[in-house]
């Protein structure tokens, strides 16, 4: 027994006088360089509008070197194969050299440092890919100079899916937006509004007095709401100039609490049409006499909004994704086939709008025009964000 103590109080003497004459400098692995990220596979979505995207490849080794290390990259198609089976994506394709620029191809980590200076990736014309396929930029590093390469660090894989159109919009309970006008809406004689919402609840849910839900427009110009009294409060409703359509309600004409509908509006001074659609099928029609325009600028006694009209009390208790402001009447066709999102420098839309948001913004209160107009809209208090993705999976 004491040769067993004797023996144990040798190797722990031996194990400590070994850890006070170990060098805190010296390293017991080998200094490998890598590309810096906790995730190799970056998904960008292909979506209708956004053209552009652009990457940062930061390369860093664990302690400084003496020297200078001179990395280059390459794209390299032979990887695609390993990204079909690593990522199990066996329809993936190689990235078309007309949709991304790399500048520099190179970088430099100094002598003394542990990070070089970022690579950048950018890709352009990315919403003409197609959104049933999976797209693949495989980027590695194909040399280093005088240090080896952590093998499973070496590749980024930039990777395009179609995905969701929409993936997030605002909650615009107890809340409205003021619509700041740079264009000319004082005389409008033809215009379509359309609009992407989900409303949780019809009634006079909170402090609300009325079962009246505001969409947009202006209090005695031209409104959109949901409900009135007397009339059904799902129902969508147009009134201008103190002339409502359609004047009686249907029941059977509703809209669905918790559901996902597009809703738009047709007002022609021209033909004297009024038309309502949801989701692409026209519910009300109507056809008068009258001719003329309508007024939607500030001059008039109250200002346009989304989702207030009289008062405070007639928000919508609800999301919504997509409202758009057309200056010509949308065919029922167009309607359903767009309404998620649409391209606004398109020659088919270029022209057309006065105004498109798509509350996607995902921060801060104010929802910018995606026309080109400069028609931005302000919300009265701070935005409730939520997170979805549209089209929903059937």
């Amino acid at each position: 027994m004491k040769r067993i103590l004797l023996l144990i109080a040798v190797f722990v003497a031996a194990t400590f006088t070994g850890c006070k004459n170990e060098d805190p400098s010296e390293h017991h692995f080998d200094n490998k360089l890598y590309i810096s990220s906790t995730d190799f596979s970056d998904e960008m979505r292909i979506k209708s509008g956004i053209k552009q995207y652009t990457r940062q490849i930061f390369t860093s080794i664990a302690t400084p070197e003496m020297h200078d290390i001179r990395v280059t990259f390459a794209v390299d198609f032979s990887l695609v194969d390993y990204y079909r089976k690593a990522y199990y994506e066996p329809e993936a394709i190689a990235l078309s050299e007309a949709h991304y620029r790399i500048e520099p191809l190179a970088t430099e980590i100094t002598a003394g440092s542990v990070a070089g200076t970022p690579v950048t990736v950018e890709f352009f014309d990315t919403d003409q890919l197609d959104r049933e396929k999976v797209y693949v930029l495989p980027v590695t590093i194909a040399s280093a100079e005088g240090i080896e390469v952590l093998e499973s660090a070496r590749t980024m894989f930039y990777v395009f899916k179609g995905g969701a159109l929409i993936d997030v919009v605002a909650n615009i309970s107890r809340n409205s937006f003021e619509v700041k006008w740079v264009t000319d809406v004082s005389q409008i004689p033809v215009i379509t509004v359309e609009a992407l919402i989900r409303v949780s609840d019809f009634g006079a849910v909170g402090n609300k007095s009325e079962k009246i839900s505001t969409l947009f427009g202006v209090e005695e110009q031209f409104l959109i709401r949901i409900g009135d009294s007397g009339f059904p409060e799902n129902q969508v409703q147009l009134v201008y100039n103190k002339y409502k359509f359609p004047s009686s309600g249907d029941p059977a004409l509703g809209l669905p609490t918790k559901q996902w509908v597009h809703v738009a509006v047709v007002w022609d001074g021209t033909t004297g049409e009024r038309i309502i659609y949801h989701d692409g099928k026209q519910i009300s029609y109507s056809k008068v006499s009258a001719r003329g325009t309508i007024d939607l600028s500030t001059a008039i006694t109250r200002p346009c909004y989304i989702g207030k009209s009289f008062n405070d009390q007639r928000w919508l208790e609800g999301e919504i994704a997509e409202l758009r402001v057309w200056n010509v009447q949308r065919t029922a066709q167009e309607l359903i086939d767009n309404r998620y999102t649409i391209d606004p420098e398109s020659e088919e839309v270029k022209g057309k709008l006065y105004a498109y948001w798509k509350f996607d913004e995902g921060e801060g209160n104010t929802i910018h025009d995606r026309s080109g107009n400069g028609n931005d809209a302000v919300a009265a208090s701070e935005v409730t964000w939520v997170s979805v993705s549209l089209p929903e999976s059937k």
